[in-house]
C-alpha cells in the first residue's frame, strides 16, 4: 500500500486525512485497488505511511461514509464490491487528474490551425434564429450538414440531423432510443472504451463480433446478428480507435448485404474518418446499405478541436426525433456560440482535416521509431490514421505496468478498458496528438518504468 499510494501527501489539498482519502478513492476509482481487496489494519498502515493511526482512521471514515470501503467485525475493511461500477467509467481513466505527461486521452491540444474567426452579437442575432435553446441544434448548422451529406451523394434533409454536443453524445442518444435494459448491442471485440461505458450505464449486454485487420469478419459478424439479434451495431468507420486500422472498402461491401437482411440499426461512428492517412474510406456503409438504418455520427472535435464540443447525428428522421426526446430528459442542447463557430469552420474543414493528417501522421511516425528503437521487445502494427499507437507488450496484462508508469510520471490506458467486460489484455493505447517534445518525454518515462519490471533477476551467488 505503500509503494502504491507513493506520492499521495503532495497529490492533492486539505488535510492529511482528507489527501490520504483522496489518494486511495482514486486507487480504486482506477481499479489499482480491485472490488474486494482487503486493506491492511489500521495500525500497519499507519506505521507504513509513517503517519498517526487517527490520521488512518479519519481518511477510512470518509471513505466508509462514502461507500467506497466497508468494514465489518473480524473482517477487516475491504473495496466496496458496487462503489467502481457507479463512479469509474473508462473514459474518466483516459482524464487522468495525476501530475505528470498525459498519453492516455485523446485529446487535440489547441486550435491553433483554425483560420482567423470571430462572432458578435449581430452573428448570434442572425445565425442563431432567435430563441437561443434549439435541441436538435441551430437551423443554419443543420443545414450546412445536411448539405454536406447530400454533397457526398446521401441527400439529407434539415429533419434528419440532430447537432450534439460532440460525438460521445450522438452515440449514447442513438444507443439509448434504440436499446432497452437487457438488451444486446453488438460491439467489435476491440472497440472504442466510450461505447462500454454507454451500454454498462443503460444495464445493456455488449456481444463482441471477431474481428481482423480488415475489419469486422463478415461471418462472425452474420453469426451474432442471427443469433443474438442485437437492437444496435456499433462500428468505426475508420481509423479505427484503438488499433488504428481503416476498413477497406471490399470488406465494406461484404458487410453491407448481411446487415440488409437483419433489423439491426448500425450506428456508423465516423468521427475519426478524416483522419486517416490515405484520406477518408469511402464509401461507407451509409452508402452501401439499402434495407438497413445506418445512423451516421460526425464530430468537428478531431479535426477542428475538442473544446468545441459540437458534432452531429444523421439519421431516419423518426430516429431523430426519438433522440430528441432524450436528449430533453438530459440537457437542452448545444451551446449556440460552439455551433456558430462550427458554421465558420465548415468551408475550411477539408484543409483543416488535411493540415492534422500531416501532422499527426509525422508525429505517429516519429514516436514509432523511437519505440522499436527503445522497445525492441514491443509489438505493434503501423496505424493507418488517427492519433494512437495501439502497442501490445510482452505481458498477458498491461494494467500493473500502466500504474506502475503513472508512478514515473506518465500516463497512459491499459489495453482492458477497450475490451468487453475490461479483459485483460496486453496493449497499452499511446496517444500522440501532444506536441513532439511531450511525447519523448512520456516515451522517456515510459522506458524508465519498464527498465523497472523488466530486470533480469539477479543472479544467486553461493
Amino acid at each position: 500500500m505503500a509503494d502504491l499510494l507513493r506520492g499521495w501527501p503532495e497529490s492533492a489539498h486539505g488535510t492529511m486525512a482528507q489527501r490520504l482519502a483522496n489518494a486511495i478513492r482514486a486507487a480504486v476509482a482506477s481499479g489499482l485497488l480491485g472490488d474486494g481487496v482487503r486493506l491492511p489494519p489500521e495500525r500497519a498502515l499507519a506505521s507504513a505511511l509513517a503517519v498517526s493511526r487517527s490520521t488512518v482512521t479519519a481518511a477510512l471514515d470518509e471513505l466508509r461514509a462514502e461507500g467506497v470501503v466497508e468494514s465489518r467485525q473480524g473482517s477487516g475493511t475491504v473495496v466496496h464490491g458496487g462503489h467502481r461500477s457507479i463512479t469509474s467509467t473508462r473514459i474518466a481513466e483516459h482524464f487522468s487528474e495525476w501530475p505528470g505527461i498525459d498519453l492516455a486521452s485523446g485529446n487535440p491540444p489547441d486550435p491553433s490551425h483554425w483560420p482567423p474567426l470571430s462572432i458578435d452579437v449581430a452573428d448570434l442575432i442572425a445565425d442563431g434564429g432567435g430563441p437561443g435553446v434549439q435541441p436538435l441544434g441551430l437551423v443554419t448548422l443543420r443545414a450546412a450538414i445536411a448539405d454536406r451529406h447530400s454533397a457526398d451523394g446521401r441527400l439529407t434533409d434539415l429533419a434528419q440531423v440532430h447537432v450534439t454536443a460532440g460525438a460521445h453524445q450522438a452515440v449514447a442518444l442513438v444507443v439509448g432510443a434504440c436499446v432497452a435494459p437487457g438488451e444486446s448491442i453488438a460491439v467489435e471485440d476491440t472497440s472504442y472504451p466510450g461505447i462500454f461505458d454507454i451500454i454498462e450505464r443503460l444495464g445493456a449486454r455488449a456481444i463482441a463480433v471477431e474481428t481482423d485487420r480488415g475489419g469486422l469478419v463478415p461471418a462472425a459478424l452474420e453469426r451474432v446478428l442471427h443469433e443474438h439479434r442485437p437492437k444496435v451495431l456499433y462500428v468505426q468507420a475508420g481509423p479505427h480507435n484503438p488499433t488504428g486500422r481503416a476498413p477497406s472498402p471490399g470488406r465494406l461491401r461484404a458487410l453491407a448485404p448481411i446487415l440488409d437482411d437483419h433489423d439491426t440499426v448500425v450506428l456508423e461512428d465516423c468521427a475519426l474518418g478524416d483522419l486517416t492517412f490515405a484520406g477518408r474510406v469511402r464509401p461507407e456503409l451509409a452508402d452501401l446499405c439499402r434495407r438497413a438504418v445506418v445512423a451516421s455520427v460526425g464530430s468537428f472535435s478531431k479535426v477542428a478541436w475538442g473544446g468545441l464540443r459540437i458534432g452531429w447525428l444523421r439519421a431516419p428522421a423518426p430516429l431523430i426525433e426519438r433522440t430528441m426526446h432524450l436528449r430533453l430528459a438530459n440537457d437542452l442542447g448545444a451551446s449556440a456560440p460552439s455551433q456558430i463557430l462550427a458554421l465558420r469552420l465548415l468551408p475550411h474543414m477539408a484543409d483543416l482535416a488535411e493540415r492534422r493528417r500531416r501532422t499527426l501522421q509525422f508525429a505517429t511516425e516519429h514516436a514509432a521509431e523511437r519505440i522499436t528503437a527503445e522497445f525492441p521487445s514491443w509489438r505493434f502494427i503501423q496505424p493507418q490514421g488517427g492519433s494512437v499507437l495501439w502497442v501490445a507488450l510482452p505481458v498477458a496484462d498491461s494494467g500493473p505496468f500502466v500504474q506502475l508508469a503513472r508512478r514515473h510520471g506518465v500516463h497512459v490506458a491499459p489495453g482492458s478498458v477497450a475490451r468487453l467486460d475490461r479483459a485483460a489484455d496486453p496493449h497499452i493505447r499511446i496517444c500522440i496528438d501532444r506536441p513532439i517534445e511531450t511525447v519523448d518525454i512520456g516515451l522517456q518515462r515510459l522506458g524508465l518504468a519498464w527498465r523497472e519490471i523488466d530486470r533480469a533477476p539477479e543472479p544467486v551467488l553461493g
